[in-house]
This record gives C-alpha cells, sequence and structure tokens, in this order.
C-alpha cells in the first residue's frame, strides 16, 4: 500500500508539472520579434513621455534601467518580452508617481 501511495504521488506530481512546462513553453514561443520590437517601442514612448518636460530625468531613468539589467542581465532565463515588461512596469510606477507629484504641485500653486 505504502508504495502504490509513493507511485500515485509519483505520477500527480508528474502530471502536475506538464501544464507548467506546456506554459512555460507556450509563454518562449510567444516572444516573437514581432512582440518584442511593439514592447520596445512603448518603452520608448514611455521614457520620451517621462523625459520630454524634464531632461533631467533621463540621467535617472538610465540609471535605473542599469540596475535593472544587473539585477538580471539579459543572458539570465528572461527573455526579451519579459526584460521589456520588466522596464514597462518599472517606468509605468515611476509614470505614476511622477504624475501625482505634478497634480500635487499643481493644486499647491493654485
Amino acid at each position: 500500500m505504502k508504495r502504490y501511495s509513493a507511485l500515485l504521488c509519483a505520477g500527480l506530481l508528474c502530471l502536475t508539472a506538464i501544464p507548467a512546462t506546456a506554459q512555460t513553453t507556450a509563454e518562449v514561443e510567444a516572444c516573437t520579434p514581432e512582440a518584442a520590437i511593439a514592447k520596445a517601442e512603448v518603452v520608448a514612448q514611455l521614457i520620451y513621455d517621462m523625459t520630454k518636460n524634464n531632461p533631467g530625468k533621463a540621467d535617472e531613468l538610465r540609471e535605473r534601467m542599469n540596475q535593472l539589467q544587473e539585477e538580471n542581465p539579459a543572458d539570465s532565463s528572461f527573455d526579451a518580452c519579459q526584460a521589456y515588461q520588466r522596464l514597462i512596469d518599472a517606468l509605468d510606477g515611476e509614470a505614476t508617481k511622477q504624475t501625482q507629484a505634478d497634480a500635487e504641485q499643481a493644486q499647491k500653486e493654485q
């Protein structure tokens, strides 16, 4: 009985691992060059929007992006789409903070 229980547990673990592996493979295949280029364009637009009124912000963003790359370099397990998505998430957070700060500053000036 113990033997069958161990085999049953091992079989269930293998079955639950298959969908995770299939999902990971599908995600890797989903990162086409077109998808990576589209994400790169989003990153470029976010950077442009954040720096058009504040050129000094460009140096700050460059430093932040270098930090992100050092934390998980491009040769790690991340693909290009995941790397761009991490940048988009980080820049969106920065943009939200900047928008809130600008709104607070505008309220103080009124």
